[in-house]
């Protein structure tokens, strides 16, 4: 009798110690709506509590149009400094972000919180724009003034990320305007700047084709409760996936990321191609397949760790900061290679 009660107290243990730790499990408690899907882009939602409580966080593309926030050149192309000049305001930074001016157009390769009156911080970033090293009419040389685009392809991402290749990120840049160009209809690079992705994804001519994908997902969340991420799949393959801090934080992202999924969409858009939507099941079994790999950790600033999980097929980015029950996660990012 003692072995049986022995026996089962072990296994309540061991099951209360999988609902814990398993990745699986923690998969599992999101809720996934979709897909939404217009032409070959299929956007789905993550819906799950907030995992970081009552904290307000800005943009950088919003710190930069309230001045809250300076982005300095430091005419070292892959590193720039920030700085946040608020006096109470969070300020959220996402890897792929493209900042503009400086002497060089430039991506975030890291994701960084900025603390209210933070000083000059340094961070990490590849060049978007092969050439100009010198001030851009109406610009400034030595800072940057906008931030509205991202990086707008899987293998961009996957270059400044992961491979953290300034030239297979050039590359990716070349490749990502020839493809836009030709489902256009003619050349999308700017005279000022062939190179420039930034000014590429401004074109007038390709935000008319992305209007269609931007006027039917932009709407999503106003609909939608308890979002905190998202996940797309272009022309039926999954592509990227991110778990933000709150809902708060996804909503202010949001227009970004539906503008940088359309462009991306767009620029691989084959109406001859004919392919199978995944559907909600298939991104939660992707959700738990990337929480398995290789694992390493880069502390991007005192206090602020990435940690890093890869696969043959996936890739996962965690940024967050402290241990145990004081650890902060503000992002999750998981790509398909």
């Amino acid at each position: 009798m003692k072995r049986h009660h022995l026996f089962s107290a072990l296994r309540m243990w061991l099951v209360a110690f999988v609902c814990l730790y398993s990745p699986h499990l923690i998969a599992k408690s999101y809720d996934i709506s979709g897909p939404y899907t217009t032409h070959n882009l299929s956007m789905f939602l993550i819906h799950g509590a907030d995992r970081i409580k009552n904290q307000h966080f800005l943009t950088l593309d919003e710190a930069m149009q309230k001045s809250l926030v300076k982005v300095y050149e430091t005419a070292n192309v892959n590193r720039l400094s920030i700085e946040n000049r608020s006096k109470n305001q969070y300020i959220y930074i996402q890897a792929g972000d493209i900042v503009k001016g400086g002497k060089q157009d430039r991506a975030f390769s890291n994701d960084m919180i900025l603390e209210p009156g933070s000083g000059k911080v340094a961070i990490g970033a590849f060049c978007v724009e092969h050439g100009r090293w010198s001030q851009r009419r109406g610009e400034s040389a030595n800072v940057f003034h906008s931030s509205t685009k991202k990086l707008a392809s899987k293998e961009l991402r996957l270059a400044a990320r992961l491979k953290q290749s300034q030239s297979a990120v050039w590359n990716e840049v070349s490749k990502v305007q020839d493809k836009l160009g030709k489902n256009v209809g003619h050349d999308v690079k700017a005279p000022t700047s062939a190179s420039s992705l930034q000014l590429t994804l401004e074109n007038q001519q390709l935000e008319q084709r992305i209007s269609e994908y931007k006027k039917a997902l932009l709407p999503l969340l106003v609909r939608q409760q308890h979002v905190i991420g998202y996940a797309f799949a272009i022309n039926g393959q999954l592509n990227t996936a991110d778990i933000f801090a709150n809902q708060a934080l996804t909503k202010k992202l949001w227009p970004k990321i539906v503008d940088a999924a359309a462009a991306e969409s767009f620029a691989n858009l084959d109406k001859s191609v004919h392919f199978d939507t995944p559907d909600s099941n298939k991104v939660q079994a992707w959700l738990q397949q990337a929480d398995q790999g290789r694992k390493s950790i880069q502390q991007i600033k005192p206090g602020l760790t990435q940690e890093k999980t890869e696969s043959d097929h996936d890739v996962r980015f965690e940024t967050y900061s402290g241990k145990g029950d004081a650890k902060k996660l503000y992002r999750q990012n998981y790509i398909k290679k």
